[in-house]
């Protein structure tokens, strides 16, 4: 009986915490195919705003130049995370538990902070002139930490007896990274990639304060939208689609994997 209950309430404790998570989705899902512009109360069911979404260039433009930061960053800020997390675990030298810690400040510092010492720093000391190039450094400042982490908890589970090995077979440095130590750190590799760029792709705060003028993301965009209340119900659709989309790929990536065991 007991067992019961305690199944019971761990339901419902479930339920409710589902609930919580997919209501606000579910609401925004449904009201991005409402016919009212401004997405108050319901109308009526249409298409048009995802119509509207794809034959307006400012918000397509905004979307590209969100995934072009978001790639970069994630391709130089996974490099730069792994190597160190590589050098963190691998090599012992005087101030490495300090510089182990130290990495950590990007992620626990509130981000208001953040920007606004990344926005005296390129302004006033290195004079990076604000837009792209000082949204990217800024966003691989706070990513890059990231991949260390995730790189550092991969090599705790890694049998480096295989990297002594291929040293003893003959292998040189650079043939031993290629054949054994980054296909022993792919996982690691594909997992920061995955969190670092929607990381990158949402950032609002980081990026408001270093954009300068004329640079717009698509978080800025949306921001925009709101304060001038520009068919806010777009931001429905778009926020939809980019819900999905990952979804799809979290989808594809397990039926994948199913079909690859059962081919084996």
């Amino acid at each position: 009986m007991k067992i019961l209950n305690a199944r019971r309430i761990n339901t419902i404790v479930s339920m409710i915490g589902y609930l919580f998570v997919w209501a606000p989705i579910v609401v925004l899902a449904i009201f991005s195919f409402n016919a009212s512009a401004y997405g108050v109360k319901w109308e009526s069911l249409t298409i048009k705003w995802y119509v509207d979404l794809f034959h307006t260039p400012e918000i397509m433009q905004a979307v590209l130049r969100s995934l072009l930061i978001a790639s970069i960053t994630t391709i130089f800020a996974t490099a730069i995370g792994t190597l160190a997390g590589y050098g963190l675990y691998k090599y012992k030298f005087a101030g490495r538990r300090f510089l182990r810690m130290s990495v950590l400040l990007p992620i626990t510092v509130p981000y208001v902070i953040m920007a606004g010492a990344l926005l005296v720093y390129f302004t006033r000391i290195v004079h990076i002139p604000l837009g792209y190039p000082a949204i990217i450094i800024a966003h691989i400042s706070f990513s890059a930490p990231l991949a260390v982490f995730v790189t550092l908890g991969r090599m705790q589970r890694i049998n480096w007896s295989l990297e002594e090995a291929s040293v003893d077979l003959g292998a040189n440095t650079l043939t031993t990274w290629r054949k054994v130590t980054i296909p022993l750190l792919l996982p690691a590799i594909f997992a920061s990639a995955v969190l670092i760029f929607p990381w990158s792709f949402n950032d609002f705060t980081v990026t408001y304060f270093v954009a300068g003028v004329g640079t717009t993301t698509l978080p800025l965009y949306l921001f925009s939208m709101l304060e001038y209340s520009l068919k806010p119900v777009l931001i429905n659709a778009i926020s939809l689609i980019f819900i999905i989309m990952p979804i799809l790929l979290i989808m594809l990536i397990y039926l994948s994997k199913a079909r690859t065991k059962h081919g084996s």
